[in-house]
């Protein structure tokens, strides 16, 4: 075959990616540039942007506490949430992957995905009513005589990741499930046929097979953790120390769009950094299988 037919066979073989590719380097590529200029412009009294490029805005990003500190409770708050998702999801999703019910495996799964259905401000608000000092919670604690008064449970960090939690399970459970379901069952019964007990088959046959899947849920759950703020400035209010709502503040109370810019960039460059270590693992540990 000539070079010049492969070429041409070669570009009719990417080009129906052509739309995609455009669609994302219009929707994602252009504005991510566009926000890393904007965070290097330097800023007057009044927060406006001026001409030229300076490190001024990282430089009050890393060393002022107000920032870095919201950084690293953001980082530990979306890691507690990961690891929360995937213990939580684990049993859900090898219950939807190894039922034999058609039915039962249908209705678990419109209950798993159903939260996806409805607006994170609506299951926000759902869990105000929840936790509320008129709540039901706190009704049901003062009613049997738990409590004497209603309790403050809407400001603690718990709440804030029990909530989060809530919101990001079924991104867990629907990736966890899929990989669990691509284990053949002959693997579990030829385990249990050497004498294996439930708890050393799921060390080393079901945990090492599901580790893929595992891993992509923690990479959805944590990036969507690390830039959540709807959900916490609705459930714990506006003063937590997230990067999030730091950066709300900057953009929409301070009106200081460069500052803002560069704190969302490094809160993006943190993210980035554990997606590509989780998926450097995950890589590994799929070479680790088929060598």
């Amino acid at each position: 075959m000539k070079p010049a037919t492969r070429a041409r066979r070669r570009l009719l073989e990417y080009l129906p990616l052509a739309p995609g590719g455009l669609f994302l380097i219009a929707l994602f590529v252009v504005p991510l540039v566009s926000l890393f200029v904007l965070s290097l412009r330097p800023i007057d009294a009044y927060y406006e942007p001026l001409p030229g490029f300076s490190p001024d805005n990282y430089r009050t990003v890393f060393t002022t506490a107000y920032f870095s500190g919201a950084l690293g409770y953001t980082l530990r708050m979306a890691l507690i949430v990961t690891v929360v998702c995937a213990v939580l999801a684990f049993p859900v999703a090898w219950v939807l992957s190894r039922s034999t019910s058609k039915v039962f495996r249908m209705i678990a799964t419109i209950v798993v995905v159903s939260p996806l259905l409805t607006s994170v401000v609506v299951r926000s608000f759902g869990w105000r009513a929840l936790l509320a000092a008129d709540g039901l919670v706190n009704g049901l604690l003062t009613g049997i005589g738990v409590v004497e008064r209603p309790l403050n449970l809407l400001s603690g960090p718990v709440t804030v990741v029990v909530v989060v939690v809530h919101v990001l399970l079924p991104f867990a459970v629907v990736t966890l499930a899929t990989s669990l379901g691509r284990i053949d069952d002959s693997l579990l019964r030829a385990s249990a046929s050497m004498g294996a007990r439930p708890v050393r088959t799921f060390g080393r046959v079901v945990l090492p097979l599901s580790l893929p899947g595992l891993l992509s849920g923690a990479i959805i759950v944590f990036s969507l953790s690390m830039g959540i703020y709807v959900t916490p400035m609705l459930v714990g209010g506006a003063n937590q120390p997230l990067a999030g709502l730091r950066v709300y503040d900057l953009a929409m109370r301070v009106f200081n769009r460069p500052g803002a810019a560069a704190l969302s960039f490094v809160l993006f460059a943190i993210s980035l950094l554990v997606i590509l270590v989780l998926s450097a693992l995950g890589r590994a540990w799929d070479r680790r299988l088929h060598d």
